[in-house]
């Protein structure tokens, strides 16, 4: 069987993403695959599969069963199936976003996204810039 590729499809609505094999709300037997980014955002979701994602720029600070990781670029985190997952980019991440099997559809419970305060941009230590703007 010869290799599939993939390209980038856009997402509707926040954050900003690319779904490169996305979730079908029906149902999925292996992967999806999303690459996403915050900029001075937050978003909470809570999903009925594990939900691992890959830093790929920036810092992504993550708030998951009651514990906080501070995830630099290069880095791994896994939010497992049931968790309640809150993202943070005080300045800015981009992720590779990989979800687990969801063979049934069960839906996942959106808590949305929501801009962060100047104060709230506060709370990494890591050093990261946005991207430059193409307008």
């Amino acid at each position: 069987m010869p290799p599939i590729l993939h390209r980038p499809g856009a997402l509707e609505g926040s954050p900003r993403s690319h779904a490169f094999l996305p979730a079908d709300p029906r149902g999925w037997r292996s992967v999806a695959v999303t690459e996403w980014e915050l900029t001075g955002e937050e978003w909470v979701d809570r999903h009925p599969h594990d939900e691992v994602n890959y830093v790929l720029e920036g810092t992504l600070v993550v708030e998951c069963d009651g514990e906080t990781v501070e995830a630099p670029r290069g880095s791994v985190v896994h939010v497992p199936a049931g968790s309640t997952g809150r993202y943070r980019a005080p300045v800015h991440a981009r992720m590779l976003a990989i979800y687990g099997p969801n063979p049934t559809g069960a839906p996942t419970e959106v808590g949305g996204l929501r801009r962060l305060q100047p104060e709230q941009r506060c709370g990494s230590t890591g050093s990261s810039t946005p991207p430059a703007s193409s307008a």
